[in-house]
This record gives C-alpha cells, sequence and structure tokens, in this order.
C-alpha cells in the first residue's frame, strides 16, 4: 500500500506545543554551543574561520520564534553568479554534447560474464578551443569576475514557509564568516528582525576571492570540534569539566521549561566557569 508523504507545514501554522518544542531545542543548542559560539546561535558546519557560508539557527526578541538561516559572503555570492555565467556561456557558444545511450555503450565482460558500461571519456568541444565545457568554464572565471560586471548587494530576506522557524537568507560584506562576524550579523538584524537591500552594489576581482569552486562544509556541533578548534585556540579546545556541569544543568532547566531568559543562563555558565577556572587556579 503506498505511503503519503506528510504534508508540509509552516512553522507559524504549527501548534503551540510544537513551536515550543522547537524552540527549546534551538534555545538548548545555542546554550551548549555558547562556550564557542558565543551564546547568540547555533551551527553544526563546522566554522575553521574561512567560511563562505553556513546555515544555523537563532532566537528572536518573542518565544517561541527563532529564525533558521542561511548565511554567506558577498564574495561567495559574487563567486557563485561568475561560475553560473561562465558556464551559460560555454552553452551559448557549444550546444550539449549527443549522449549515446547507456545500452549501446554496455558490453559483456568476458572475464566474469557481467554486463559493464565504461566510464564515458569527457566530450571536448571545437568550438571551446578543444576543452571540456568544465575547462573552458573555468578559464573564464579570471575575465568575468574582473570585469566587474556581475553585482551583488549586502541584504537579507525572510521566508515565512520553513517549517522549521522562520527563514532567513542572507548576504554580508565579510571576508569570511568567522564566529564574531556572525554575532555582529545577528545584533544588525535584531534591530529591526525585517527584510533589508544595501544600496551599494559590490564586486571583487578574481585575485580578491581566496577559493574558487565547490566549498563544502564539514557538519560537526561546536562541541564536537575537538581538536581541529585546539589548533585554532588552544583556550576553546581545553577539556573543562567544570565547564561541561554547568552545561549539563543549563541544559536540564531548558528541558524543564524553567522560564529563565537565556541572557540569565548564559550568565550562569559564564560565572561557573570563571569560579571553577579561578579555583583550579589556585589550587595550582
Amino acid at each position: 500500500m503506498p505511503t503519503r508523504k506528510p504534508k508540509h507545514i509552516p512553522f507559524a501554522k504549527r501548534t503551540r506545543s510544537a513551536q515550543k518544542r522547537a524552540y527549546w531545542n534551538v534555545q538548548k543548542n545555542i546554550l551548549r554551543a555558547a562556550p564557542i559560539l558565543g551564546g547568540k546561535f547555533y551551527s553544526r558546519h563546522y566554522m575553521h574561520g574561512q567560511n563562505g557560508w553556513i546555515d544555523g539557527y537563532f532566537l528572536g526578541s518573542s518565544k517561541p520564534i527563532y529564525y533558521n538561516f542561511s548565511l554567506q559572503t558577498a564574495r561567495y555570492a559574487y563567486k557563485e553568479k561568475v561560475e553560473e555565467l561562465a558556464w551559460e556561456r560555454s552553452y551559448e557558444i557549444a550546444p550539449i554534447e549527443t549522449n549515446p545511450s547507456i545500452f549501446d555503450r554496455t558490453v559483456k565482460d568476458p572475464t566474469s560474464g557481467l554486463y559493464v558500461t565504461p566510464a564515458r571519456e569527457p566530450h571536448r568541444y571545437p568550438e571551446l578551443v578543444g576543452m571540456t565545457r568544465l575547462d573552458w568554464s573555468q578559464s573564464q572565471l579570471p575575465d568575468i569576475a574582473n570585469g566587474l560586471e556581475i553585482k551583488v548587494f549586502e541584504q537579507w530576506t525572510l521566508h515565512r514557509d520553513y517549517h522549521s522557524g522562520i527563514g532567513l537568507h542572507a548576504t554580508i560584506d565579510v571576508p569570511f564568516l568567522t564566529i564574531e562576524a556572525v554575532n555582529d550579523f545577528i545584533d544588525r538584524f535584531m534591530q529591526t528582525q525585517s527584510a533589508f537591500k544595501g544600496k551599494d552594489a559590490l564586486a571583487f576581482r578574481h585575485e580578491q576571492i581566496a577559493h574558487w569552486g565547490i566549498e563544502p562544509n564539514a557538519i560537526a556541533h561546536p562541541w564536537e570540534w575537538g581538536s581541529e578548534v585546539e589548533e585554532q585556540d588552544d583556550s576553546l579546545g581545553e577539556v573543562d569539566p567544570t565547564l561541561q556541569r554547568a552545561s549539563n544543568a543549563i541544559e536540564r532547566e531548558v528541558l524543564l521549561g524553567s522560564g529563565t531568559p537565556v541572557e540569565t543562563m548564559i550568565a550562569k555558565l559564564e560565572a561557573h566557569v570563571e569560579a571553577g577556572r579561578a579555583l583550579k587556579g589556585s589550587a595550582d
């Protein structure tokens, strides 16, 4: 018997109890990640200091509102548009190659007796000076980028059709998405909590963009970063049992729905950590 896919329900139309549970879960993760991310947001993307984009969550000014954000740098947005234009131009010059049917290329392996399909060699186009489509597109990136014809803007838009929180798509003019840059963006957004578009168009030369091509992000909770974080900042990589105990205690408060404001919980966490480290220092 076929199963029906559950209907997507926007966050605003979910039950109040479902909204609160989702809010508390985000709040819990923000608090647990506070010693590393600063207590304003949570992301499962490993932040190494040179991210071009990340996804994450932060709380709104009133319960149970929280924002499900997708954040990118203006340089990353510019790079994406340049690469897309290069790809589109390759099709204007050279239409797509004829792709032989997979059955036409399937042969029987005399050793195993199985039918196999050899990998197809990348097609080289005479119109693209004998290059593959990918290689030709890559070769065009410097000229397109340095032409500065493409423009991007600092901007963010709200999307209320998300199942989890309110969607927030944002582009900001910073070299990389560091923890400090994300926290600064959240402060800016929270002043109005509304859509925004900057007046100044932005464009970048090829050498101003550190990385071209696909930019994957490793998935890991901030408290799982471990040795990778230690390499960036030894103070964040320390194993601190006081911190763990304080974090666990605050997590219990969240799960019990104590109603304690986030700022108060973070202050408690910081106070516990400082007291524990001071005690440890005097013992040493």
